[in-house]
């Protein structure tokens, strides 16, 4: 199973940031842009567990909120930027909090409790949180003069919860051509 934890998002979110998205496309040659229904701000990328391991990542999602008792968590998504991988431009909106580095708190006390279980995480001392907006980005100038061009609408809403996920790959058909997406499953919901 691979796993990741996240920050939710309601569906009036989504919609707001599919609205963004549309403007955006219209500006961009190609991407492999994020589907409405799988929005979201990753907190820990965990990547492949065991089944029998599920109890262990809860548990630990559980002991961190106890640990930092967190607020209602004003979010702000606004600014757009880029993560250069080789072949693979990542589009992304920035995320900012109230309370100010929250996410990077609670990233950070994820880690500690998922290392007590003796699950060790790669990747997570680099991180920022955002929203994917589409990977293999493409654009019709460089991407710094792109980004200055396009508009993003900012969206404001309160998190309450850290969401366990399970991310999959799911195959379909349209027509003679068969395609395969990647599917978010809510596992677990532990509230503030």
């Amino acid at each position: 199973m691979r796993m990741f934890y996240a920050i939710k998002f309601e569906n009036g979110v989504k919609e707001e940031l599919e609205k963004n998205l549309i403007g955006l496309r219209a500006r961009m040659p190609r991407g492999s842009f994020t589907e409405k229904e799988n929005f979201h701000v990753t907190l820990a990328f965990v990547g492949e567990v065991k089944p029998e391991k599920i109890g262990d990542l809860k548990k630990a999602a559980e002991n961190t909120v106890i640990k930092l008792n967190p607020p209602s968590i004003k979010i702000k998504i606004e600014g757009l930027g880029t993560f250069a991988r080789p072949g693979d431009e990542l589009l992304w909106a920035g995320v900012k909090t109230e309370p100010e580095n929250i996410l990077g708190e609670i990233n950070k006390a994820i880690t500690g409790e998922l290392a007590g279980f003796g699950i060790r995480l790669t990747g997570n001392d680099k991180f920022h949180p955002h929203v994917t907006l589409a990977r293999k980005a493409e654009f019709y100038e460089d991407s710094k003069t792109a980004l200055a061009k396009m508009k993003f609408a900012p969206i404001e809403f309160s998190a309450d919860s850290i969401t366990l996920m399970e991310s999959s790959q799911k195959t379909e058909t349209y027509g003679q051509r068969r395609y395969w997406r990647i599917v978010y499953n809510p596992i677990h919901e532990t509230k503030f």
